[in-house]
């Protein structure tokens, strides 16, 4: 329940992991008349919406660094239990510290903003007064001094924390500049963004597109997860990923929304030069600046460098192997080491369909019509053949003659775009 201060008709609501037990005990050791008021079922924490503020002369809530909320809740529900009907513990319930945070930024971004909304109102809805709880005593404080109640302020110097977990996880910096990105704009509005580094220029980009500025944070994000298992690999084989190959890949994606999202080619440029700037071996970077260096400066034998850069480091890199061999084919006229390139790439991945559609046009492009229906044909006769294999396989089919055939797999193609 909230507390309502009755000499001063304040109202004080208690935001979970802010000090709530800790303001109560002052409370009482202080001698303020209050009454608890809201909801017993909510256990102290009722939000804003649950009162009528026209009711109460002030109104008053503390917020607390992101960072170290979720590791108070994390230790703190380690004690004391999940409770599911929340959604933080019903979606990132978990024994460990990190896949609690990795859960909570990629299953909730942003979570905790919202938690605050609960209880000092929207941006630009906010209620009279909002305190921070690493300054508790202080702004509690000034919270009754605005809210016009005397008292002893020597008396919220007295004492020790209480309620404080025992459980104290470690804190690596990569777990807080995630929950520096799920929480950002949260992180802002309550003034702890000035007290966190940016290695990735989120701000930049943010400022640069404001109208993606949301979907830019959840880049960053993804970027990170999708990178999770093979970095744990890798860690536990004793080969750490450093940060700044994790900072290449998320400008390295940036870079590539500014290229084909806003067609901000010089931007992009930028992007790709800081990302290699971080990690001057990263294969994928290496590659897409290369494409970048062949279709906005017309270099190609510069892209070649850069993609013989990129396999240097990983010589049967699918992708990288699949670019140059459109580049080669495309750029440098030379289609006979392109086709060799395309095998290469499709015989270290074959599920690249694309590719190999892309591949089966390249043979029609050299009169090997033939060629590229036997390329095309083993995947477009399986069960899980996609769209866009089954019909260019038509088409195919269609200029061989063999049209009857053609209809069958666009029959196909159509019932599986249905």
């Amino acid at each position: 329940m909230a507390i309502h201060l009755t000499g001063s008709n304040a109202l004080l609501l208690l935001t979970p992991k802010t000090g709530s037990t800790w303001i109560r005990r002052k409370i009482r050791e202080l001698g303020l008349a209050f009454e608890d008021v809201g909801d017993p079922a909510m256990r102290e924490h009722d939000l804003i919406t649950d009162f009528d503020r026209s009711r109460y002369s002030f109104i008053g809530a503390f917020v607390r660094d992101p960072l170290e909320w979720y590791r108070s809740y994390w230790s703190y529900r380690m004690e004391k239990g999940w409770r599911p009907q929340y959604p933080l513990d019903m979606h990132c319930q978990s024994d460990d510290f990190q896949t609690f945070v990795r859960r909570a930024v990629t299953s909730l971004p942003g979570a905790l903003g919202n938690i605050y909304s609960s209880y000092v109102g929207a941006p630009g809805e906010e209620i009279d007064f909002i305190g921070r709880q690493e300054n508790l005593a202080e702004d509690f404080a000034r919270f009754l001094e605005l809210a016009g109640e005397k008292f002893e302020r020597s008396v919220l110097l007295e004492g020790n924390r209480i309620n404080a977990t025992t459980i104290r996880p470690g804190y690596p910096e990569e777990l807080k500049e995630l929950i520096t990105l799920s929480e950002w704009e949260t992180m802002g509005r309550f003034g702890y963004l000035a007290e966190r580094p940016d290695p990735v220029k989120l701000a930049e980009m943010r400022a640069r597109y404001p109208q993606d500025a949301d979907d830019l944070r959840l880049l960053c994000l993804w970027t990170e997860k999708i990178h999770w298992a093979p970095d744990d690999k890798k860690r536990e084989a004793g080969r750490p990923v450093t940060a700044q190959t994790r900072y290449a890949r998320i400008n390295s994606n940036f870079a590539l929304f500014a290229e084909h999202k806003k067609q901000d080619a010089a931007y992009a440029g930028e992007r790709y030069r800081e990302a290699l700037r971080l990690d001057p071996a990263h294969p994928r970077t290496l590659c897409n600046y290369a494409l970048h260096v062949a279709t906005h400066e017309g270099d190609a034998d510069r892209a070649r460098r850069l993609m013989l850069r990129a396999l240097a480091v990983r010589p049967q890199h699918p992708y990288t192997l699949g670019k140059l061999a459109w580049l080669t084919a495309e750029k440098l006229a030379d289609p006979e080491l392109a086709e060799v390139l395309y095998r290469q790439s499709l015989a270290a991945n074959p599920s690249q369909h694309e590719l190999r559609v892309e591949f089966a046009n390249f043979l029609v492009r050299q009169d090997r019509a033939d060629d590229a229906l036997a390329l095309l044909e083993p995947e477009a006769e399986g069960a899980a053949a996609d769209r866009l294999t089954l019909l260019t396989y038509a088409s195919l089919l269609a200029r061989s003659g063999r049209v009857a055939e053609a209809r069958t797999f666009q029959h196909r193609a159509s019932a599986g775009a249905a």
